[in-house]
């Protein structure tokens, strides 16, 4: 089931955190824990990096490689994502505020009570990822990939979502019925259940070659 009710858990962020240079990630033997980063570029390419209990402000990952790296309670405000390389990537109790997303690669990644909140992903691709309980929120996502996604849950609310791709992803439970868009692409036998307002139902009902007859 793609859309579900389960509550998302917030990020176990502490409120005193050690406040390092972004360059100073790397001293860490790949470990990032309980420390605050504010401005700076992770740009390095890295293998095997782990973040935990981070708050990271106005930092830039743009254009980066990451391999399997895994960020758990971490929080992430007004930062950069645009064209990063993040496959196979995992996000574990995360909020992701304020952010470009711009051509960001998440493919293959999976992502768990995690938050998107007012992001710009444009062209962000989430394909074949597994979303379990991912929230987004007011966040401007047209032409963005979610090709053949798995999950127990993800959802938009109040999202601008045109031309988003979400063919051979089960919609079973997925609300898209505050955001808006002029053109879905979804595959006709995985939208059983999925939540539209009465406008967009009519744009489904046309795509299942119907015709809707006006009173």
């Amino acid at each position: 089931m793609a859309g579900g009710k389960s509550k998302r858990q917030k990020p176990k962020v502490s409120s005193e955190l050690e406040e390092i240079r972004a360059e100073d990630c790397w001293r860490r033997d790949g470990f990032i824990e309980n420390v605050r980063i504010v401005d700076g570029i992770l740009g390095v390419e890295e293998a095997r990096v782990v973040f935990d209990g981070c708050h990271l402000k106005d930092v830039s990952f743009a254009n980066a490689t990451f391999h399997e790296v895994e960020f758990v309670d971490v929080i992430f405000e007004t930062c950069d994502f645009s064209n990063v390389q993040l496959e196979h990537a995992v996000f574990h109790r995360c909020e992701i505020r304020g952010s470009k997303l711009t051509g960001a690669n998440l493919a293959n990644s999976k992502l768990s009570h995690t938050l998107f909140q007012a992001c710009d992903g444009r062209y962000v691709n989430f394909s074949f990822a597994e979303l379990k309980i991912v929230d987004f929120l007011e966040c401007h996502l047209p032409d963005a990939d979610l090709y053949e996604c798995v999950g127990t849950g993800f959802r938009f609310d109040k999202c601008q979502i045109d031309n988003i791709n979400l063919a051979e992803t089960d919609l079973d439970g997925v609300d898209l019925s505050t955001s808006t868009y002029d053109r879905l692409e979804v595959t006709l036998t995985k939208v059983a259940g999925c939540i539209v307002s009465r406008e967009q139902a009519m744009g489904f009902a046309r795509m299942l070659g119907l015709t809707v007859k006006e009173e």
